[in-house]
């Protein structure tokens, strides 16, 4: 192994999850939000390893973001199946930190992976700031990614096949005191038409962050239907009071 190889190597966290009962569906497979909660804990335990996890940002007042994220899964695994997630920082574009993740089965199969871009605000002005201060710290991966994407803006959505309403509890809220993005994740999951039937599986989510949302906030949740077979979906969240934009996001499934 070369200099360049072990660097990498040492830049990638491994962690080892067994599936627990509260993290599956109806069906019996890892649910979407739990998948989500996986990814996001991995990469909180790989900043703070890194020494820059929220909590140590947050000494400086600063805090991260995600902004946007695509997720592919191509199997779910069950209850008391044990999954691992890799994890790297994979490079700096403008204000975007990218993370990129892959999540391995006991067979040592890839059957899902991630690519996502944080953003470090300052914690007062909620503003963005360039993360370049922290890339020695980071210490990106750049030659290897989960998969090739270009993490763009989504289109937003005029008009929805179906709106739900949600209000913001204190049980939705993260260490930022804003909504946690796996929150916003089962909203749109609940706008879907067809969602939780037998055979409808995720195959590729899509988002972008826009905004935050607090505790006691009205949310609307809107789903348009995008293919004649109901295998794609756009998404976008608005806080109802200011119809500020939260979310949008696209989903693929098989059916």
């Amino acid at each position: 192994m070369n200099q360049k190889q072990a660097t990498s190597e040492l830049n990638i966290l491994k962690q080892d999850y067994g599936i627990r009962s509260y993290e599956i569906d109806a069906g019996g497979r890892l649910s979407i939000p739990s998948i989500f909660n996986l990814l996001q804990d991995a990469a909180s335990n790989h900043a703070l390893r890194l020494g820059v996890a929220v909590q140590q940002l947050l000494e400086k007042n600063y805090t991260w973001v995600l902004s946007r994220m695509m997720l592919k899964m191509d199997a779910f695994p069950g209850w008391r199946d044990q999954v691992r997630v890799r994890t790297w920082p994979s490079g700096i574009q403008t204000v975007f930190a990218l993370r990129d993740f892959e999540i391995l089965d006991n067979a040592d199969r890839i059957i899902g992976s991630a690519v996502s871009a944080w953003i470090v605000i300052d914690a007062d002005k909620r503003r963005p700031v360039r993360p370049t201060s922290f890339a020695d710290q980071i210490n990106s991966v750049e030659d290897m990614r989960a998969f090739d994407h270009s993490l763009n803006k989504l289109p937003r959505i005029d008009t929805a096949d179906v709106e739900n309403r949600f209000f913001v509890r204190y049980h939705d809220l993260d260490i930022n005191q804003h909504v946690n993005n796996v929150s916003y994740i089962e909203w749109l999951l609940e706008s879907i038409p067809g969602f939780g039937q037998e055979g409808f599986t995720l195959k590729e989510l899509e988002l972008n962050y826009l905004g935050e949302a607090f505790k006691g906030d009205r949310i609307v949740s809107m789903c348009r239907e995008d293919s004649l077979s109901g295998t794609r979906f756009s998404h976008t969240i608005l806080r109802e009071d200011d119809q500020v934009e939260l979310v949008r996001a696209r989903t693929y499934w098989n059916k």
